[in-house]
């Protein structure tokens, strides 16, 4: 069996104090395991099923607009596979 993807949960922030400061207003650890920090478009690869959460001054990144071109790929519905002839 693959491993299972145990990140539920992305945060969109503008940085690290950013992401500190959901963590804080939520009640969530930042260690927790469920839990990642988008620090680039990189951290989402091969993610699936998770949600997307925006938060502060996210879109104002440098890499901001990649981030935004990674997470609609992300939150677009799977294909079935087609099927072959």
């Amino acid at each position: 069996m693959p491993p299972m993807n145990i990140v539920r949960t992305v945060v969109l922030a503008q940085n690290l104090r950013e992401f500190h400061a959901w963590c804080r207003q939520t009640g969530t650890s930042p260690r927790d395991r469920t839990v990642l920090y988008a620090s680039g478009p990189h951290a989402l690869r091969g993610l699936r099923n998770v949600e997307i959460v925006r938060y502060g001054q996210w879109r104002d990144r440098l890499d901001g607009a990649a981030l935004a071109q990674a997470v609609a790929r992300l939150e677009q519905p799977s294909r079935p596979a087609e099927a072959a002839a």
